[in-house]
């Protein structure tokens, strides 16, 4: 069984449900209150784990009474901890609006998040280095990416890299990744390049290819997802579902793909089923509440 090492965020999301969101300087009613368990590293560690996926997480939390439950939900999970620590701050915030269509705005407070640094990686470079995937992201600091992107290098791990949110990104990293996988906003930061068809997903695609990026997998939401490797660009179609929430899809499609990839699959197939991963968690509410397990995937996947 392949072996995943998340590092990135954790955070509690604070979710509140309208029916459409607010103009500037409105005020609307909104529909409800919940609060999750978030981070766009915890999401990919938990959608990974409840794949059934050996999994260990490297981050940190802070000091206030969502650390204990975080860890304690981990637990119950299966996610490994032992890539935690916890600091004497805040645990990370995301503040996130949810629109009658499903649609999200989403604010990120990092506190403990902020604190993650290259030492920290070192640290913990044998969870690294005992993996066969790494995932990364980008909310918590570039140090820590790059360092964890070396290490992955330097053993041999597959690096997934989801470079979200859109940011500016060194030239090192692109060169360090095996697959990067933007979503149209995300591929335009790197790009310059606003894929709103295929020819400009094409087009994005070469621009990653020529930045150093071995594979890009370019996510397009309920279109499914374009490929680009070796000068080759394909599509592969995604799946029709009622949706209610896409918190957390994106992350969900990469778990799904770094999974898929580890149980053998080609990079197209992982892809279908990186898809239908994230379609299924986009009809639940909840980043993680709507992560799916292994036989939803396989029965949406292969249907």
């Amino acid at each position: 069984m392949s072996r995943f090492c998340v590092a990135g965020s954790l955070n509690i999301d604070l979710v509140t449900r309208t029916k459409r969101f607010p103009k500037k300087g409105e005020t609307v009613q909104g529909e409800s209150f919940s609060t999750f368990t978030g981070g766009k590293g915890a999401n990919q560690a938990v959608a990974l784990s409840k794949l059934g996926a050996d999994t260990v997480m490297i981050g940190k939390l802070g000091n206030d009474i969502y650390a204990a439950q975080y860890m304690e939900y981990f637990r119950k999970l299966g996610v490994k901890t032992s890539g935690i620590m916890r600091e004497e701050t805040s645990t990370g915030i995301a503040v996130i609006t949810v629109d009658g269509e499903g649609e999200n705005f989403i604010i990120i407070i990092p506190g403990a998040n902020g604190r993650m640094d290259s030492e920290y990686i070192k640290d913990k470079k044998e969870l690294i280095e005992q993996a066969d995937f790494l995932l990364l992201q980008l909310e918590v600091p570039m140090e820590a990416v790059l360092e964890a992107a070396r290490t992955a290098k330097n053993a041999g791990t597959k690096i997934i890299f989801d470079p979200a949110p859109a940011m500016d990104v060194p030239a090192e990293l692109l060169r360090l990744v095996d697959i990067i996988t933007p979503n149209e906003t995300e591929a335009e930061a790197l790009t310059g390049i606003r894929p709103d068809d295929e020819s400009g997903f094409e087009a994005a695609g070469k621009a990653l290819a020529e930045k150093g990026v071995k594979a890009a997998v370019m996510k397009a939401g309920a279109k499914g997802a374009y490929i680009f490797e070796n000068g080759v660009f394909t599509h592969v179609a995604g799946f029709k579902v009622k949706t209610a929430d896409t918190t957390a899809a994106g992350d969900t499609f990469n778990a799904g793909l770094a999974y898929a990839l580890g149980e053998g699959l080609e990079l197209k197939s992982a892809v279908r089923f990186a898809n239908a991963a994230a379609a299924i968690s986009t009809t639940k509410h909840g980043a993680q509440d709507g992560m799916p397990s292994i036989e939803e995937v396989r029965n949406l996947a292969d249907a």
